[in-house]
């Protein structure tokens, strides 16, 4: 026998209100349960939250809901902005979004199946009916609710992202601001690896028609989510589309970065290639907290020293570098080495395929590819570049002269980088 009264049109929908205010308490409870139940983040909340904030939306929600089914119109702005407003509460909280939207969900649906487990045959239209408001209801509840929480999320972030800064800065500056990083939620660690990064154009940004900014862009920010995986956001950065710098935490105090720790960096380094689609080259030296401002910059001029020399993609230490690093230092020696290259000043194509071998490891048919001609042209050019300089690519004795050369000669001439390929 049916739990409502049939006898004349529109009992069946006030059944349906009576029913769910006598029943409010019991629901209340009975959601409460299933939420610490179901929903394991209700679970950890303590009990003085559980039973005050979140009871409260509970029994408030099933008065609106009442309420809608009374007046068939929807929740109005005040009853939104207390859904929003505790939304932005949860938020604060540190509740996940999806959590706070399926309590909602599941509350609605304990109040619907205890409805339709009390109804009969003759109650389908009403229960139809209050089925119907109800997936509106949730529709405006999810968006009051969507809106409070990415609000507050925006201003966290927001300060979270202010403050992140502001450590970077002061790292940068040779301060250790406690405050600043208590703020960012980011300990300062026993040190830091400083990687300073050159990133090459995305095919895209060369393409006609294409908006080269917004392929820049979109490499940018495939870097900076590739590096937020990586570190599990822990890495302050300064980034653009072009390169930057990177400081990644070390949990040790150290004055050498080990076999381990450059093993990591070195799958980082290829990870952001990877993501980027363009070439990364990077450089890399550790430092304390408080040596971030004098080692950033020897980070800077080694990047700038490896794309000078036209080194192939990878990562780069000092020691690495270090013939070219100590030749860029202005005096007669950088000078004298640079001038080693002077005889190919009349042949550009030369130099342009000298970088073009470096830059690709000594292989031969990258080098063709880029520069869009036959492997024997390289080998031809190659020999011709002996032949003026006395100098062989190919002879393991002579590639380190040829790449202090280039970098004693870009850096002399105060040109950014070596010859581009076409």
């Amino acid at each position: 026998m049916s739990a409502y009264n049939t006898s004349q049109a529109g009992t069946n929908d006030e059944g349906l209100r009576e029913h769910l205010i006598g029943s409010a308490s019991r629901l209340e409870a009975e959601i409460l349960q299933r939420l610490t139940a179901e929903l394991p983040v209700y679970r950890k909340l303590p009990a003085e939250q559980l039973t005050g904030d979140v009871a409260r939306m509970i029994r408030r929600s099933i008065h609106d809901f009442v309420q809608a089914l009374r007046s068939g119109r929807m929740l109005g702005p005040e009853q939104l902005a207390l859904l929003t407003s505790s939304a932005t509460r949860r938020a604060e909280e540190g509740l996940p979004a999806e959590a706070i939207v399926s309590a909602y969900f599941l509350g609605a649906r304990l109040c619907f199946d205890d409805i339709a487990a009390t109804a009969g045959p003759e109650d389908l239209p009403a229960v139809t009916a209050m089925y119907s408001l109800l997936l509106e209801y949730l529709q405006h509840v999810t968006t009051a609710v969507t809106a409070g929480y990415l609000q507050q999320m925006q201003i966290t972030v927001g300060e979270r992202h202010g403050a992140r800064q502001l450590l970077l800065t002061s790292l940068l500056q040779g301060r250790i601001d406690e405050e600043a990083a208590r703020e960012a939620g980011l300990p300062l660690p026993p040190g830091y690896l400083v990687l300073a990064l050159a990133v090459g154009p995305h095919a895209d940004e060369h393409t006609p028609g294409v908006d080269t900014n917004a392929a820049a862009m979109r490499k940018l920010r495939r870097l900076r989510t590739e590096l937020a995986l990586h570190s599990r956001g822990a890495a302050l950065s300064s980034l653009t589309p072009d390169g930057g710098l990177i400081l990644l935490p070390s949990d040790t105090d150290f004055t050498e970065h080990g076999p381990v720790h450059w093993d990591d960096t070195r799958r980082l380094r290829t990870r952001l290639q990877r993501a980027a689609g363009a070439t990364v080259l990077a450089a890399a030296v550790p430092a304390l907290p408080g040596d971030v401002a004098e080692m950033s910059p020897v980070a800077t001029e080694l990047v700038h020293i490896a794309t000078a020399s036209a080194r192939p993609p990878g990562l780069y230490r000092l020691e690495d570098l270090a013939l070219e690093y100590q030749l860029s230092r202005p005096g007669p020696a950088r000078a004298h080495v640079a001038r080693l290259l002077d005889p190919l000043n009349a042949y550009p194509d030369l130099l342009l395929t000298l970088t073009a071998f470096l830059r690709h490891g000594l292989d031969r048919r990258a080098t063709a590819e880029a520069l869009n001609v036959h492997p024997n042209t390289v080998l031809y050019r190659l020999r011709k570049i002996v032949g003026l300089t006395g100098l062989d690519a190919a002879n393991p004795t002579d590639l380190p002269t040829l790449h202090a050369a280039l970098t004693c000669r870009i850096i002399g001439s105060g040109t950014a980088r070596p010859p581009a390929e076409e």
